[in-house]
């Protein structure tokens, strides 16, 4: 039965991972960044304790409020280990950042700075963004859910500088972001997740 439950989740996340692009709804359109580069990033590596930057732009087309978070795939966010912890930003790792209150027009931003524990050493995790608008005037909400990133965690400490900003502004141009397209490492991904639930499965 396990296995069962993983070959289905399996299928959901080669559906997610094979259609994620910079977003565009009726509410807002915009975009995720991983260290500057936009999203879905397939070759990302990082040692433990290596900072990286999140970055989540919205460019609002009515009066929405935005709610975002993120989680690995193969952890339940109620676990206390997780692979992931955020050194700066709006949220901790698997809580909700929310912006409220914003107009039609205007441009909503989120960026933390995460970097990998000895929880995710060894292993390449999927970084899951989750986004929510909700419509003030018509009362209704619009959910997405795609990878950010997958990200072979090294299995050795980072001893680098300090974490800093990221250089790329997105946020800073009145320009929409382009739609992105899947790269070729997609049969990575979907290996890097199999293995990821197939550890985590093992282990309940």
């Amino acid at each position: 039965m396990k296995l069962v439950k993983i070959i289905m989740l399996l299928y959901v996340m080669i559906y997610l991972t094979c259609n994620v692009s910079a977003f565009d709804n009726e509410l807002a359109n915009g975009s995720v960044y991983f260290n500057g580069k936009q999203c879905t990033v397939y070759d990302a590596e990082l040692k433990v304790g290596e900072p990286a930057t999140i970055k989540v732009v919205v460019y609002l087309k009515k009066n929405v409020d935005v709610s975002t978070g993120f989680k690995a795939t193969g952890f339940d966010r109620k676990i206390k280990d997780q692979p992931f912890e955020v050194i700066e930003g709006p949220s901790e790792f698997t809580e909700v950042a929310r912006d409220f209150n914003h107009s039609a027009g205007e441009t909503v931003t989120f960026e933390w700075i995460v970097r990998p524990t000895d929880e995710a050493a060894g292993w390449t995790i999927p970084l899951n963004i989750a986004l929510t608008f909700y419509d003030r005037d018509e009362k209704e909400s619009e959910n997405l859910y795609f990878t950010a990133a997958s990200i072979m965690v090294h299995d050795e400490h980072y001893s680098g500088p300090a974490p800093g900003r990221t250089s790329t502004d997105p946020s800073s141009t009145n320009q929409s972001p382009s739609q992105g397209s899947p790269g070729f490492g997609v049969a990575g991904v979907l290996m890097g997740i199999l293995l990821a639930v197939a550890y985590r499965a093992g282990r309940n």
